[in-house]
């Protein structure tokens, strides 16, 4: 399996495009948060999701950007692969 952190990006975001998109994205193991070694699950900052999967970058990429056009015009996306990540400040997912 190989892990992605995806970033999608709209110039002129409209009000429920991020709660759509996120429903949308979760159909596909998308998630907008990410789960600590201790098993502590934290909120990634809005527009930002990860993924594992055995597809390679290009097809998360345009798999990515193919449904978040379906839900605003002209997203921008990015992918990345990562083998280790570290954050700080992301608030807690309550009662995981």
């Amino acid at each position: 399996m190989v892990n992605y952190i995806i970033r999608v990006f709209y110039p002129a975001v409209n009000s429920d495009t991020f709660d759509r998109l996120n429903v949308e994205l979760a159909k596909f193991n998308v998630a907008g948060a990410i789960k600590a070694d201790d098993g502590k699950g934290y909120y990634l900052p809005q527009g930002e999701y990860c993924y594992s999967g055995n597809e390679t970058i290009n097809e998360v990429r345009d798999a990515v950007f193919r449904l978040s056009s379906t839900i605003q015009a002209d997203p921008q996306v990015l992918v990345v692969e990562v083998t280790t990540l570290s954050w700080a400040g992301f608030r807690l997912i309550e009662g995981v």
